[in-house]
């Protein structure tokens, strides 16, 4: 980087009721050893007053207000849209229950700026709550399977394991960075979709415009998930269910299609079979994923809820169109 100015970097959290988390990342970004950067928080429909002592505690933070949650997508496409108004070079999309390295945004930037081809760039993602467990170390593209599959999750930070520079498969939107000349070319990311899977829909969208991903083993980020708490929401099983069907269908190719299909149906079908006997409720939203995808049904779902229809159960969904 001798020699020229580094490149201006928009970094963009959501907040929605989550001052404590919101607040700890943002002193976390205070610390960073990178010279031209600016923090953009949007508040995405939040009911409590975390926006307003988020902008008081932190006033160097570009604010900006959405008066309702319009999920991962909308809220980071708001917030995308101003930083290339502004001039950013690098847009970085980071989830705002991590704590950064301070040097993490200098490493994906100088791997950036050495080739102009590479267009997303990801660090190395470990458990806040165990700091040598790995969360994110790369990602697979598996099409025979339909799935998309973070490298090296749940193992140990070990001696050159997981430490190389490389592309990789797709770049999770957890701690993405972005060119902005890729948003340029590819778009933004697909409000359709809400949230989830809508990181693994751009970065195949990007590639096939001809920019690599790549993983940065030398930036680092501590995201704060719980390894042994599934994520087994009416609304995450609904959005998760319905949106990798939909990106099965957009991506993989023939002849693989259809058996990917066949499959991962077949797996969200004997998941909602199990659910039965555990909670109905997220056995609905499975069934609910399934036809919203059938249906071709986008957005969030505003109400899910279980009906009896001639003794068995039937999941209804209604969704914001």
């Amino acid at each position: 980087m001798l020699g020229k100015a580094w490149p201006k970097v928009a970094i963009i959290l959501l907040n929605l009721n989550g001052y404590e988390d919101t607040r700890d990342c943002l002193t976390s970004l205070q610390a960073l050893r990178y010279s031209d950067f600016e923090v953009m928080v949007v508040d995405n429909g939040s009911s409590d007053d975390s926006a307003a002592r988020l902008k008081r505690e932190f006033p160097g933070i570009t604010l900006l207000v959405s008066k309702e949650n319009t999920g991962f997508t909308g809220g980071n496409n708001l917030a995308i849209e101003q930083a290339l108004t502004n001039g950013a070079t690098y847009v970085l999309l980071l989830n705002n229950d991590t704590r950064v390295d301070p040097q993490f945004v200098t490493e994906l930037v100088q791997t950036g700026e050495s080739d102009l081809s590479i267009g997303i760039l990801g660090p190395k993602i470990f458990y806040a709550s165990e700091p040598q467990r790995i969360w994110y170390a790369g990602g697979k593209v598996r099409f025979a399977r339909g799935s998309c599959d973070q490298a090296g999750k749940d193992t140990f930070e070990e001696d050159g394991k997981f430490s190389r520079t490389e592309d990789t498969g797709f770049v999770t939107g957890c701690a993405m960075m972005v060119k902005a000349a890729v948003f340029r070319k590819t778009g933004l990311l697909d409000t359709r979709l809400f949230m989830y899977w809508e990181d693994n829909d751009f970065c195949v969208r990007a590639r096939r415009d001809g920019f690599r991903c790549v993983f940065v083993p030398s930036a680092r980020v501590w995201h704060k998930v719980s390894r042994t708490s599934a994520a087994n929401s009416a609304f995450t099983l609904f959005l998760s269910t319905r949106n990798q069907l939909i990106w099965i269908a957009r991506y993989v190719p023939f002849p693989l299609k259809p058996v990917a299909l066949a499959y991962t149906l077949f797996r969200k079908l004997v998941k909602a079979v199990l659910f039965i006997f555990k909670s109905r409720a997220s056995a609905a939203a499975i069934w609910a994923g399934i036809w919203a995808f059938l249906s071709g049904t986008y957005g969030p779902p505003r109400k899910l809820a279980i009906t009896p229809a001639g003794g068995k159960m039937r999941a209804q969904v209604v969704v914001d169109e």
